[in-house]
């Protein structure tokens, strides 16, 4: 296990602790905090990186694999005493083992780091809304956004980190190492205009909310009295429809009989009704059951179609060839050549087969010589960026390859044939890019 590799994992789940931490904030089980949430995520992330350092390594020590099982249950065994909830502790210690086998599994991406940067940053801000709204209108004076904005500050400054942590442990790199002044020189610079891009950011982002609360401030008197004025003669005339009402019922004697209970027998004691335990303590054992059945369920049906994918290709493999007989040879020598399809495939690929595909084909053979093989999943076009990218190649060799790229996918994806002249223009690049290989490498 490499450090760039525990590095990437780090990243991938600091962020994702952020996320659950913000979610349980929201929810009522943590109290919003800086502190909090940062202990939160510290914790979190460390149990993460040691069930996935287990799950890693647990393919080749037993002993590592068995003690993965104790451990994702001491999660949520200390999930449980946290917040004494089992439904919580179940699905924690569920959402802990999903993700140290998704992250063995799947790598990282700006889209998915993105992705939960944006989740984080829009509970934390969800927060601050209802809490502002509640907070103002209940306890206006004890009121303070100060956590929430803390939350919020802590997710952004997460990301801005993990976005040049993500840049400097990414998986591509150059094909040669470069010297330690000029990999410094350029962290320097990766560091610096980051830095640059936030504090812009941030200028920008102070700067409109400063005009927003001078404009809130300017228009908050007009617009609290002209609301003011609106709703006004509705309240009055609400009060004025109150008071008539209470007054004609204040007549009718009925209603003093009524309220009074004059003519009734003695007021009956009432029994006071048991509290007894919450509605959601009482479910929550069957919850966990539910919960339990429905796992065991998709587990056995996951189980039973992956045994059934085996069995079917078992079949297939055991079934029992059918018998062809052969063909009858032919009297004619031409067509008996035609039918004999082992000296057909024996026939050396060439020009005379396909010239435009011959013609990349010793494209490729030439770059190999360079030192940039294709990958089996690399399509041309990803190829020629690769090829734009490597530092020993010439500007005229880079030039050839974009010419040799746009005739082959001309003929290979647009399927327009190339004409005598175009061939001729690709076979005379393909030539050319040879030459100028064996020219600038003349040990080679």
């Amino acid at each position: 296990m490499s450090f760039s590799l525990v590095g990437r994992w780090t990243l991938t789940f600091w962020l994702e602790t952020l996320l659950v931490g913000a979610s349980l904030m929201m929810l009522g089980w943590m109290t919003a905090g800086f502190g909090a949430l940062l202990f939160f995520c510290l914790a979190g992330c460390l149990l993460l990186i040691a069930g996935s350092w287990l799950y890693h390594h647990g393919g080749r020590h037993t002993v590592l694999h068995l003690l993965l099982y104790p451990f994702v249950l001491g999660v949520g065994v200390l999930s449980f005493v946290l917040y004494g909830s089992w439904l919580i502790a179940l699905a924690l210690a569920g959402v802990f083992f999903w993700r140290i086998q998704g992250a063995a599994a799947n790598g990282i991406s700006h889209v998915s780091l993105l992705r939960r940067f944006v989740l984080a940053f829009m509970v934390c801000l969800l927060q601050l809304v209802v809490a502002a709204l509640y907070g103002t209108a209940v306890h206006p004076d004890t009121f303070s956004p100060a956590p929430y904005f803390g939350m919020l500050a802590l997710v952004t400054g997460s990301y801005v980190l993990i976005a040049i942590g993500a840049y400097l442990l990414r998986e591509e790199a150059l094909p040669i190492r470069l010297p330690a002044r000029l990999r410094l020189l350029l962290a320097g610079q990766v560091l610096t205009t980051r830095l640059l891009l936030t504090v812009g950011y941030v200028a920008a982002a102070s700067a409109l909310l400063g005009i927003l609360a001078l404009l809130w401030s300017w228009v908050k008197g007009p617009l609290g009295t002209g609301l003011y004025m609106l709703i006004e003669p509705v309240l009055q005339k609400l009060t004025e429809w109150i008071s008539g009402l209470s007054q004609v019922l204040d007549k009718d004697q009925r209603v003093h009989h009524a309220l009074n209970n004059d003519g009734q027998g003695g007021n009956l004691p009432l029994d006071p009704v048991s509290q007894g335990e919450p509605l959601f303590s009482l479910l929550e054992p069957y919850l966990i059951g539910l919960a339990v059945v429905v796992s065991l369920f998709l587990l056995g049906r996951y189980m039973w179609k992956r045994r059934n994918r085996q069995g079917q290709a078992e079949q297939k493999a055991a079934a029992p060839a059918m018998d062809l007989a052969p063909l009858p040879p032919s009297t004619e020598g031409e067509a008996a050549a035609e039918w004999d399809v082992s000296k057909w495939f024996q026939k050396p690929f060439g020009p005379t087969d396909d010239a435009t595909r011959y013609a990349y084909f010793r494209f490729l053979q030439t770059m190999d010589k360079q030192g940039v093989t294709i990958h089996p999943h690399e399509t041309t076009q990803e190829f020629l960026q690769r090829l734009q990218k490597h530092p020993a190649l010439t500007a005229v060799q880079l030039e050839l390859a974009g010419k040799i790229t746009a005739f082959y996918e001309q003929y290979r994806y647009l399927e327009r044939p190339l004409s005598q002249q175009e061939l001729a223009e690709m076979q005379q690049a393909v030539q050319a890019l040879v030459a100028y290989g064996q020219t600038s490498d003349p040990g080679g």
